[in-house]
C-alpha cells in the first residue's frame, strides 16, 4: 500500500474517530502538510500525561500548565522516558488564562504527539498547534484508530527520511470520504459557540499610533457592531502601551520576539497570531490580540488570496475580536470539541488563502445575537463559492468557468453555484444575483454586464442558499482581454453593503478573443 493512501485511511478514522484537542479550524498556525508536519519535529511520542499543574510563569504575567509526560514510545528524536510539557493557560484560584494557540491535554490520556525543541519555550510546544495533537478514544473503535494513526505516523517519518523534499500530501486535506449530501445538511451540521462572553460594551484599545494597518482595528470593530449595536467601543485616550492583566482589552499590534520573551518568558515560535484571555467568574475581562511581525500581512484582498501571498489581515483581526468576546466557532476551542460535520460557512474557519475574506456570514451574525440580542438589520451577502460539509470545516467549492476563452456573441457556461446568505434579522424576498466581467478582481470600475439571476421565494433570517448561475453570453461589444467575473447581491434596502459583492478566485477568468 502506497504512503499516500495509508495516510488516507488512517486519517479518515483520525478525523472521525480521535478528539482532536485544539480547534482543527484554527488559523493561528501555518497549515502543515503530513510530511512537514513530520520533518519539522524534532520529536514524535505517544505519551501518556500523568499529571497536570498550573502556575503563574516566572514574570507573574501568565497562568501556565505543566504536564508530566511518561513516553510509552519513540517514533522520531530521543526524548527522554519522562517529559514536562509547558502550555500557556491554565486555572490558579479564581482566575484562567488562555490563548487561542493552547493545546491542552487531559490527565491520564494517551496521545500521538508531535513536539518541536524541547529546550525552547514557545506558545506552541506542540508542532503546529492543534495539527500536532491526537488523542486516543476510549473504545475498541477509538484504540484501533489510535493505532492506525500511529502507523501512518511512523510511515511518513520513513518517508521524509528517505525523501526530505515536500510533497503535496496534506495531513488532513486528504480525508475525502465523510462529505455527505445536500439534503443531510442541517441535521448534522455543528452549531455555533459562545464560552465565557465578556459583558458589554467592550472598551478595546486600537492598535499604537504609527502601527501598520492602524485604521483597519476601528473598521473591523464597526464591522461587528453592525450585529450587535455598540459592542465594541475605543476609549477616549487609548492606551499606547500594551501590558497584559491590566484588565484593558487591547489590540496589540505586532509585538516583537524580545517584548514577548520580556512580557511572558515565551517566545512566538510558529505562530501567526494569538489571543490571549482572562476569565473570571464565566466572563472574559480581558482580551488582548497580538499579531507576528515575523510573517508578512497586508490589507490587500488581491495580494493576500493569491499563492504565497502575505497574510490577510483583516480576516486575523475580525477572527480575534470574534474570540475576544467569546465566539469560538462552529466546534469551540478546548477539549469536548464537535466533531460532526459542518456545513455553515463562518469567519472562524480557517481557510485557504483564496476564500480567507474579511467577511461575516450568517452563523457569526447569528451567534454574536443570540449572546447580545437587541439589533435589527437587513442584510444579504455573497460568496463566490459553495460549501460542502465536512468534518471540522466544510469544504469550499468555487465557481469556474466551462471554457478558458470564448468570443463576443459566444456562450459558455459557469460551473458550481454561488452562495448567498442572510445575516441579517428581516426576511429577504425574491433577491437576485448580477454576474459582470471585470479587468480586476475587488472592484467594478469598467465591469460589464453579462446576466441576471432572480430568486423566487424568500431568503429567511440566518439561511444560506446556493444560486446556480448556469449559462453566460458574451455581449458583442465585450472588449479583448483578460477578465474575472463579479458577482452583486441585489437586495432593495439592505443596510450593509460593503458584503453584496464577491469576486471569482485569481484563477478563474476568461479571455475574450477578437
Amino acid at each position: 500500500m502506497s504512503i499516500r493512501k495509508v495516510c488516507r485511511t488512517a486519517l479518515v478514522l483520525a478525523a472521525l474517530i480521535l478528539p482532536l484537542i485544539s480547534h482543527s479550524a484554527s488559523a493561528s498556525v501555518l497549515p502543515l502538510t503530513d510530511r512537514q508536519l513530520a520533518a519539522g519535529s524534532p520529536h514524535v511520542v505517544v505519551a501518556v500525561v500523568e499529571e497536570a499543574r498550573s502556575r503563574w510563569n516566572g514574570t507573574g504575567t501568565l497562568i501556565v500548565t505543566d504536564y508530566d509526560l511518561r513516553i510509552e514510545d519513540h517514533l522520531k528524536g530521543d526524548a527522554p522516558g519522562r517529559v514536562t510539557l509547558t502550555v500557556p493557560g491554565g486555572t490558579v484560584g479564581g482566575e484562567t488564562h488562555a490563548t487561542s494557540v493552547s493545546t491542552p491535554l487531559a490527565t491520564g490520556a494517551r496521545y500521538l504527539l508531535f513536539l518541536g525543541d524541547l529546550e525552547r519555550s514557545t506558545f506552541t510546544p506542540v508542532t503546529g498547534g492543534w495539527q500536532g495533537v491526537f488523542r486516543e478514544a476510549g473504545g475498541a473503535a477509538g484504540q484501533k484508530g489510535f493505532s492506525a494513526a500511529v502507523r501512518t505516523a511512523r510511515a511518513v517519518i520513513m518517508a521524509v527520511a528517505e525523501r526530505p523534499e515536500p510533497a503535496d500530501t496534506a495531513w488532513l486535506a486528504t480525508v475525502e470520504d465523510p462529505a455527505l449530501p445536500a439534503k443531510d445538511y442541517d441535521r448534522v451540521s455543528a452549531k455555533f459557540v459562545v464560552r465565557d462572553p465578556a459583558v458589554p460594551p467592550i472598551v478595546i484599545n486600537p492598535m499604537p499610533p504609527g502601527s501598520p494597518f492602524s485604521q483597519q482595528d476601528v473598521k473591523m470593530l464597526a464591522y461587528w457592531n453592525v450585529y450587535a449595536r455598540g459592542l465594541f467601543h475605543t476609549p477616549f485616550s487609548p492606551s499606547t502601551t500594551w501590558s497584559f492583566g491590566n484588565g484593558q482589552f487591547d489590540i496589540a499590534g505586532f509585538p516583537t520576539e524580545a517584548q514577548m520573551q520580556r512580557q511572558f518568558q515565551t517566545g512566538w515560535g510558529g505562530v501567526l497570531n494569538t489571543v490571549f484571555w482572562r476569565i473570571q467568574n464565566g466572563h472574559i475581562i480581558e482580551a488582548d490580540l497580538a499579531f507576528n511581525p515575523a510573517f508578512s500581512w497586508t490589507v490587500n484582498d488581491d495580494a493576500s488570496t493569491r499563492p504565497n501571498g502575505p497574510l490577510p489581515f483583516k480576516s486575523f483581526l475580525l477572527r480575534g475580536l470574534g474570540l475576544a468576546w467569546g465566539y469560538q466557532g462552529l466546534n469551540g476551542l478546548g477539549p469536548g470539541i464537535s466533531l460532526r460535520p459542518v456545513s455553515r460557512d463562518s469567519i472562524a474557519h480557517g481557510k485557504a488563502p483564496q476564500y480567507d475574506l474579511p467577511t461575516l456570514f450568517a452563523e457569526d451574525a447569528q451567534a454574536i445575537r443570540a449572546t447580545y440580542p437587541g439589533t435589527s438589520i437587513r442584510d444579504g451577502l455573497i460568496s463566490s463559492y459553495s460549501v460542502l460539509p465536512f468534518p471540522i470545516r466544510p469544504r469550499y467549492v468555487p465557481v469556474v468557468a466551462g471554457v478558458s476563452s470564448a468570443r463576443p456573441g459566444s456562450s459558455f457556461n459557469l460551473i458550481n453555484p454561488v452562495k448567498i446568505e442572510n445575516p441579517g434579522t428581516e426576511d429577504l424576498a425574491d433577491p437576485s444575483v448580477d454576474v459582470y466581467l471585470v479587468p480586476k478582481r475587488f472592484s467594478l470600475g469598467r465591469a460589464i454586464f453579462l446576466k441576471r439571476v432572480r430568486l423566487s421565494g424568500t431568503l429567511h433570517s440566518g439561511e444560506a442558499r446556493n444560486v446556480t448561475i448556469d449559462q453566460i453570453t458574451l455581449p458583442g461589444s465585450v472588449p479583448a482581454g483578460a477578465y474575472y467575473f463579479a458577482f452583486v447581491l441585489r437586495v432593495p434596502g439592505d443596510r450593509y453593503l460593503a458584503n453584496n459583492s464577491a469576486w471569482s478566485n485569481y484563477d478563474v477568468r476568461i479571455t475574450v478573443k477578437p
